[in-house]
């Protein structure tokens, strides 16, 4: 079965290989490669990458070679994780709605913007001095499946990766570099991707949703945190006197935790991560994501299309 017939059946790969194929796989890659915290597909890509430099020197590798190779490297992706990115969206289970007014970016705006300002005095009031890095270990897997810190955080970061996910050996990696308020929501969207949701827009709405329902308050404000952001930026494109009132009437603390990341990534900025970028936009539009690395803005609508109104986000539990 071809993988241009099932982009065309998101139906058949929904039923019959994420939710039944795929979690064999995955299950049977977590039982060898979660019993470390190391990050074992690191490994694995320097020694191919190694392997590859030794074989070119020893070498000259024929046209027939370079093909099979090839073809069996993406035979092997689309098996063993993606496919995951011709399922169903989660865009497509929800339905309720598919207009996104300026009303309703404004009324969810300001709401994350009060949450944010609510959970960052509680968080403060407390001074809670503690290795937040081992803290959202114990937390997060207490209730998820495996993550690990990447040993190349720092390559990461002058990359402009968050994390990612390894489909080759199941592993969820997460830059532990990056500010203490992007790492919660960070991880659960490795995990998302680990679960068999390859699309980013819907990895970056379970990793909110994950975070915004968990009982530590430094997790629900990365998730908080997290939305607003998203939300402001929307809200910036649409109305910019307006997105700024609200800027204002944030706190302080909070205003300086979006000059924390954007101070972080401007010391890592390099021109490499403009060409990185476009090669991860074409990649992510030859996997089906028609915006490529814009993708990740489309978690607005699921924000909004979920909103109950109050303080919950509304998502089918068997989604979850």
């Amino acid at each position: 079965m071809s993988v241009f017939f099932l982009k065309n059946n998101p139906d058949i790969v929904e039923t019959y290989y994420s939710k039944f194929l795929y979690e064999i796989i995955g299950s049977s890659k977590n039982i060898f490669f979660d019993l470390t915290n190391f990050p074992t597909g690191e490994v694995l890509y320097f020694a191919f990458i190694f392997s590859i430099l030794f074989y070119l020197i020893k070498k000259i590798p024929s046209i027939n070679f370079i093909i099979s190779s090839t073809l069996s490297v993406i035979c092997f992706f689309y098996v063993s994780w993606g496919l995951n990115y011709f399922r169903i969206p989660l865009e497509k289970h929800i339905a309720k709605e598919f207009l996104i007014s300026e009303e309703k970016v404004e009324k969810l705006t300001l709401f994350f913007s009060v949450q944010c300002n609510k959970l960052k005095q509680e968080i403060n009031s407390k001074h809670n001095k503690f290795n937040y890095l081992n803290s959202y270990k114990s937390l997060i897997e207490s209730e998820s499946k495996k993550f690990k810190y990447s040993n190349l955080s720092l390559i990461l970061s002058y990359m402009g990766i968050k994390g990612y996910y390894n489909p080759f050996t199941n592993e969820a990696n997460v830059n532990s570099r990056i500010p203490k308020i992007l790492i919660p929501v960070t991880i659960y969207h490795e995990l998302a991707h680990k679960k068999g949701y390859a699309s980013e827009s819907d990895a970056n709405f379970l990793g909110f949703l994950k975070a915004y329902n968990n009982s530590n308050i430094e997790i629900q404000y990365s998730a908080n945190f997290f939305a607003l952001q998203y939300l402001f930026n929307d809200l910036k494109k649409r109305d910019p006197s307006l997105a700024k009132n609200i800027f204002e009437s944030l706190s302080n603390d909070v205003k300086n935790d979006f000059l924390v990341i954007s101070n972080f990534w401007r010391d890592y900025y390099n021109r490499f991560q403009i060409t990185q970028k476009k090669i991860f936009d074409l990649f992510l539009k030859s996997q089906g994501q028609k915006k490529g690395i814009n993708s990740y803005n489309e978690v607005v609508k699921l924000l909004i299309f979920t909103f109950d109104g109050k303080n919950k986000f509304i998502l089918d539990e068997n989604i979850e």
